[in-house]
């Protein structure tokens, strides 16, 4: 019991263990996917609102169609260009997001440009070091793809560059605005960032390491593989397994999309789901103990009220077996044993009653058994005086007498004797044979009978003992008998598949249709021939019970003409 109770706490320790670091991984990653994408719709928002500032640049507004007409203008005066900068810094101002432009310049890439510092620190921007800005030329565009570092100033930024475009959707020049990197960093300042996890932050096809205020470029292979344990809760989250070179470890990646190009991501060490060791051998201890402690109390409780009591019980069974029937109410407890040993003694009661029943029964039996042998001293007798008239009948040369008194002494050894509950079909006729010559010397020449059988094999076939006695019994009494004289037929032949069907058929006065029905469905009062209260009724009944439903007598007549009364049999050769 100790063994397997220790069994049991390891094994709940283990599956304890899986669960929790299961929950704890889920639970993990669904916090991680929220936090990360609360604080991408705030990022999100920020980029709208500077990429919006530069489409007023670009296109449809009051500023582009300054900057249209300022480009466009081979001699553009000062109060122009004053204008287009001053629709600028008024776009800027209004903009909720502008306390991230570093700078935004337009130019027509062909000397001309206009600049909205928003730094106060980097060097003036000037037509000599303008060429220092990448992006500014007739086919540059980029939307939030990479850090770069500020040319004219010791910061890093995030540029976005875009085509400006006149009448007729022409491109007239550049819009170039560089956010400072803090527009990331700034959310991220009060992330709750657990330790052995980090922040990436994908733009484009760059990927960088987000540390404090720090954006560092990671330098390394970064090959993510998608992850399939776990399923993010958003549609738009992704899960994946990347391993960073520095510490030569996989870590799964939750990454939330800010916008288009722009994804944010959390690493998450397997530290992280693990419980702590020491805790939990402290709490697989403590479940050992009380697994151990729960044991040894139902191990006491149950061998007080299973184990003794059971030991009891057999051992009251076992003085059964010996021949102890006394009643031992000891064993009659206030619980479910205690109702077997109520059981155990109302069984040793009955078997003492069984016993002096069966006592009483041998006797009867006894008694039964010598009567039994007395009565046989009546058909003894009767088949002895039988035999001595054939014999005598045989000396004096009377052979009808001779026939009458065999076929007379079989029929009534038959009756007497035979125990079958079935006999082949062969036998029963045999029967009928030695029944009809008894028949035959009282009605002489006026009643005959046929036998017709269509393959010899059918009469291995069961039927019940004095099943056509009665129906040829019946033919003569009723039909033939009060018409004078008559023939009988039967015919023994196959039905269907694998069912004989005997035909009694006699030409005598027949029957009315209520007649059948009536004799079908009541007892008959007037049967009583050799076999007394074995009429047609009795016949058909006992066919059903033995075969079923569907066999059995049926009868048709035509007053005046004929009756057939149809037996229908499963050819069975063996009785089951």
């Amino acid at each position: 019991m100790a063994v397997f109770a220790l069994l049991i706490a390891t094994l709940l320790s283990f599956f304890s263990y899986e669960l929790i670091t299961y929950y704890q991984r889920k639970t993990t990653i669904q916090a991680t996917e929220f936090n990360l994408q609360l604080v991408s719709h705030i990022i999100e928002q920020d980029l709208i609102n500077l990429t919006a500032l530069a489409m007023t640049c670009s296109t449809n507004s009051s500023t582009n169609t300054l900057l249209t007409d300022y480009f466009g203008s081979p001699q553009a005066s000062p109060k122009q260009a004053v204008n287009v900068f001053n629709s600028m810094q008024e776009d800027l101002r209004i903009n909720r997001s502008y306390s991230y432009v570093r700078r935004l310049i337009v130019t027509d890439n062909n000397g001309k440009f206009l600049q909205v510092d928003n730094s106060g620190t980097s060097v003036p921007l000037t037509i000599h070091n303008i060429g220092q800005i990448t992006g500014l030329n007739n086919d540059a565009e980029e939307q939030w793809d990479q850090v770069i570092k500020d040319p004219l100033s010791a910061s890093n930024g995030i540029p976005f560059v875009f085509p400006v475009y006149g009448r007729g959707a022409v491109r007239v020049g550049t819009v170039y605005l560089l956010a400072n990197t803090s527009v990331i960093t700034d959310k991220l300042r009060g992330y709750s960032l657990p330790e052995h996890s980090r922040l990436l932050l994908t733009l484009g096809t760059h990927h960088y390491q987000l540390t404090g205020d720090q954006v560092t470029a990671i330098t390394t292979p970064y090959e993510p593989v998608a992850y399939t344990d776990d399923k993010p809760v958003g549609p738009q989250t992704e899960l994946s397994m990347v391993k960073l070179t520095d510490d030569n470890e996989s870590h799964i990646v939750v990454s939330y999309p800010v916008r288009s190009g722009v994804i944010l991501s959390q690493t998450l060490s397997g530290d992280q789901f693990a419980p702590k060791a020491n805790i939990w051998i402290l709490v697989m201890l403590g479940v050992v103990l009380l697994v151990m402690v729960l044991s040894a109390i139902i191990t006491l409780y149950l061998t007080r009220t299973i184990s003794l009591p059971v030991e009891k019980l057999k051992k009251r069974i076992d003085k059964i077996a010996q021949g102890n029937f006394l009643i031992d109410r000891n064993i009659e407890w206030k619980s479910e044993l205690g109702d077997v040993g109520r059981g155990i003694n109302r069984l040793s009661q009955d078997i003492v009653a069984l016993m002096d029943s069966r006592l009483a029964d041998e006797k009867q039996k006894q008694e039964l058994e010598y009567r039994m042998l007395q009565s046989q001293i009546n058909p003894h007798f009767l088949y002895n005086t039988l035999n001595s008239i054939k014999w005598m009948a045989t000396i004096q040369n009377a052979t009808g007498i001779a026939e009458m008194t065999t076929s007379l002494s079989r029929l009534l050894r038959s009756i007497a004797k035979d125990n079958r509950r079935l006999m082949p079909l062969k036998d029963e006729l045999d029967l009928l044979d030695d029944y009809f010559l008894i028949q035959k010397y009282r009605y002489g020449s006026t009643v005959t009978m046929v036998k017709e059988i269509g393959n010899e094999d059918l009469l291995t076939g069961l039927i019940p003992r004095f099943t056509l006695q009665p129906l040829v019994e019946n033919a003569i009494f009723h039909g033939i008998e009060p018409k004078g004289r008559g023939d009988i037929l039967i015919t023994v032949s196959k039905s269907g598949f694998a069912d004989i069907l005997v035909t009694i058929e006699d030409n005598g006065v027949g029957m009315k249709e209520e007649q059948i029905s009536t004799i079908l469905s009541k007892p008959e009062d007037e049967s009583k021939g050799m076999l007394e209260n074995v009429g047609l009724r009795s016949v058909n009944e006992r066919l059903q019970l033995a075969f079923g439903e569907q066999y059995g007598l049926s009868i048709e007549s035509e007053v005046g003409q004929y009756t057939i009364m149809k037996l229908l049999l499963p050819f069975l050769q063996r009785d089951y």
